[in-house]
């Protein structure tokens, strides 16, 4: 973190365009896109400035470079903003595509914005905020469950309402063969869904039946609390995610298409009904087929090995560090 005057600025993520060595780009929470160019001997430059809310958990949270950035300059951003839509005026969660000027490309235009989702926000923390393309070159959100603790927006487990509690996935290209979204006044018709997203098509879940028609088909996996970061493995391709707990259990799961990380059922390994008896969005009676995450660690009581919130991290893949290779890093 930098100090700089009165302001302090947080730095939330760290990006570089694909196949590039010498840029890297990195977010400042109050709504800058830095380049450091030259690595060698760094130098500093502003990006891009964008007009964010950047209280609580808000602000420019999250960035990721088109796969053909080299040739079409797109790059994504999810960030909060201030807007009034016909969902409600304050705190909207934005995912936008921009493009870079040129012939210098250390410059971005932000009067190319191109809004993909903003979706209305009650409260400002629990955003979830991480880009990803995949190796199937469709782009990855987080999103969080709105904010409220134990669950208490009773948007978790709910595939038919907002854009809360889930990793999407969505087609930024609209590729022949995939398909339009399911109106919802924060989605827009700047991208498809991919034709084998899993709730496509989809009429029941967790016992509950309803239209196909008012699925949200851009989630990809459900079930999160608060998926503040994720990555992909690059060689193995599966996805990590870290998923930040209540008051007890951080955990880290590997996701697969389709998958239910089990929150407000289970905080990590454990029942939430259990540990938080009585809180309203809590459930009980979990389904079958929940992903448990491959580790845990609790807020307190293991000797050696105690945290608070998980940033999702990185499989190392490199060659310098021998010993870590294959190892996942957060």
């Amino acid at each position: 973190d930098v100090c700089s005057s009165d302001l302090m600025i947080f730095q939330v993520c760290i990006a570089s365009p694909p196949q590039e060595t010498n840029r890297l780009f990195v977010l400042e929470k109050t709504g800058n896109i830095i380049v450091i160019t030259n690595l060698s001997a760094p130098t500093r430059t502003v990006f891009m400035s964008l007009p964010v809310l950047s209280d609580s958990e808000s602000g420019l949270i999250g960035l990721a470079f088109h796969p053909c950035y080299a040739t079409n300059g797109y790059f994504f951003v999810f960030s909060s903003r201030s807007m009034t839509t016909s969902q409600g005026s304050g705190h909207h969660q934005v995912i936008s595509r921009f493009q870079v000027a040129t012939p210098n490309t250390n410059v971005a235009l932000p009067g190319t914005e191109l809004m993909l989702i903003s979706q209305f926000d009650t409260q400002g923390n629990h955003n979830g905020g991480d880009l990803h393309f995949g190796p199937d070159g469709y782009l990855y959100a987080s999103v969080g469950d709105e904010g409220l603790q134990y669950n208490g927006d009773f948007n978790a487990q709910v595939i038919t309402n907002k854009f809360f509690s889930a990793i999407l996935r969505i087609d930024v290209d609209k590729r022949p063969g995939n398909l339009p979204p399911n109106p919802h006044p924060a989605s827009s018709t700047n991208y498809f869904i991919p034709a084998d997203n899993p709730f496509v098509g989809a009429t029941n879940f967790n016992g509950c039946t309803f239209s196909a028609t008012n699925v949200r088909t851009e989630f990809y996996a459900i079930g999160f609390r608060n998926p503040w970061r994720f990555n992909f493995d690059p060689a193995a391709g599966l996805l990590y995610v870290g998923d930040v707990g209540q008051d007890l259990y951080e955990e880290v799961d590997v996701m697969p298409k389709g998958g239910n990380g089990g929150w407000p059922y289970y905080e990590g390994l454990h029942l939430a009904s259990t540990n938080y008896p009585g809180k309203p969005g809590i459930f009980t009676n979990p389904p079958p087929g929940l992903i448990f995450p491959i580790q845990e660690y609790p807020h307190s009581g293991a000797a050696g090995y105690t945290g608070n919130s998980v940033i999702g991290g990185v499989v190392y893949r490199g060659s310098r560090i021998s010993q870590l290779y294959g190892a996942y890093v957060f």
